[in-house]
């Protein structure tokens, strides 16, 4: 039947052509066949992993002006042999058909081209198959519980094709694999991912690359947990009776790496807490200026990587010792041997009162002196002037020192006309 059929020139004819029972060629627009035209000679092929090399006879037959190259993939449904290149020089002796599927097999016939579109038989069928994949990373593994980072491992390539490596992180959210990393060189087999979250859960998986950026498969997946932050400090207490200071107390830290805690403080309840102090002790007493002068702390506890636990959300306040209460009933006469004061007293913190005696020396001057160590609730003055304005007031004093308030002063004057 093929013999009959050799001179026919019609496309209806082309595909008869072909001998065998395998896939023929699909010609491209009117292709008619020539079978004086020779047929290539196909002396090989080489395979690689997703390229094969040709090589044929070469042809002087000055009809000849290149080649057609017809190529199928028997895995696939469609099995016709399609034209996949046209040399247009009879020279040629090599093709390279390249971005193939590694570890696959393909069909592959030739034929040469006269004028315009007229070709020879095709040569006979060439069944090729390409290498398959290098493999995979063997030996991938993660290093978890840093702070804010992931270290990765892997067994260098073996393979001295292989030119970097690709990591690939799993974002958990959505759980799609992104490449975050390139990693120059074959013998390269470590990288450190920064700026993590803290106690996050990731993964992790690593793919060898050519020199001619083919891809293994990836490896295994490795999983690993972030360091967490350190736990809240717990059960602070402060003080409100000592004098001009806090005292702050609270449970040690169950972090096995602890390396200090920082106290923060603020002057009010809603205000911005400030960095105060850095210490390693499970105490801390705090100076005021003042009496009863409050203030509301946060503590927080640090680990040897830096890592800081949160503020606790409810606030301790303290405040140092408030003045003690100031005298009461407060009063005063004047006489011409002196002056007679008296007062009484509601606070048990005081032991003992001070008398602040202010002199009228002039319509503009003043002079003023304290008399202490008062153990009693009344004093006598006798040191006066007749014709001269004093102005009297009296305050409490604790066993620290701790003055209240004066009272309000009174005025005396022993006149004599």
């Amino acid at each position: 039947m093929q013999r009959s059929l050799q001179y026919a020139l019609s496309i209806s004819l082309a595909l008869s052509l072909f001998s065998g029972c395998a896939p023929q060629p699909t010609p491209e627009n009117k292709i008619s066949i020539d079978p004086t035209l020779p047929v290539p000679s196909l002396n090989g092929s080489l395979s690689d992993i997703n390229t094969i090399a040709f090589e044929w006879k070469a042809i002087s037959d000055p009809n000849v002006s290149g080649y057609s190259i017809y190529r199928s993939t028997p895995a696939e449904s469609n099995q016709t042999l399609n034209r996949i290149a046209t040399l247009n020089s009879r020279f040629a002796t090599h093709y390279v058909d390249d971005k193939l599927t590694p570890n696959t097999q393909y069909l592959y016939r030739f034929t040469s081209k006269g004028k315009e579109n007229i070709e020879s038989n095709a040569s006979e069928m060439l069944t090729v198959a390409t290498l398959p994949m290098i493999a995979p990373i063997s030996f991938f593994q993660s290093v978890g519980n840093m702070p804010r980072s992931a270290k990765l491992l892997w067994r260098p390539h073996p393979n001295t094709r292989i030119n970097s490596y690709i990591i690939d992180r799993l974002n958990v959210n959505d759980q799609k694999w992104a490449e975050i990393k390139t990693i120059e060189g074959r013998l390269n087999a470590e990288y450190i991912d920064t700026d993590l979250k803290d106690g996050q859960v990731y993964y992790y998986r690593v793919r060898a690359i050519t020199f001619d950026k083919l891809s293994t498969e990836p490896s295994e997946t490795a999983k690993l947990v972030t360091k967490p932050l350190p736990p809240e400090v717990k059960n602070i207490t402060a003080t409100t009776n000592l004098p001009k200071a806090i005292a702050l107390k609270w449970e040690p830290s169950a972090l096995g790496d602890l390396s200090h805690y920082n106290i923060y403080r603020s002057a009010s309840s809603n205000g911005n807490y400030t960095y105060y102090v850095k210490l390693t002790e499970t105490m801390f007493t705090d100076t005021t200026k003042e009496d009863g002068e409050p203030f509301y702390y946060k503590i927080t506890a640090v680990d040897k990587d830096g890592l800081e636990s949160p503020m606790a959300s409810t606030l301790t306040q303290g405040m140092s010792l408030a003045k003690p209460h100031a005298p009461i009933a407060f009063d005063g006469k004047i006489y011409a041997n002196g002056v007679d004061l008296q007062w009484t007293n509601d606070d048990p913190r005081i032991v003992s009162y001070t008398v602040i005696k202010t002199t009228k020396t002039s319509w503009i001057n003043r002079e003023t002196v304290e008399i202490n160590n008062i153990k009693e609730g009344k004093f006598h003055d006798s040191s006066i002037l007749a014709n001269t304005g004093y102005i009297y007031q009296v305050l409490g004093v604790d066993k620290d020192g701790i003055r209240s308030l004066p009272t309000q002063g009174i005025e005396l004057i022993y006149e004599i006309k």
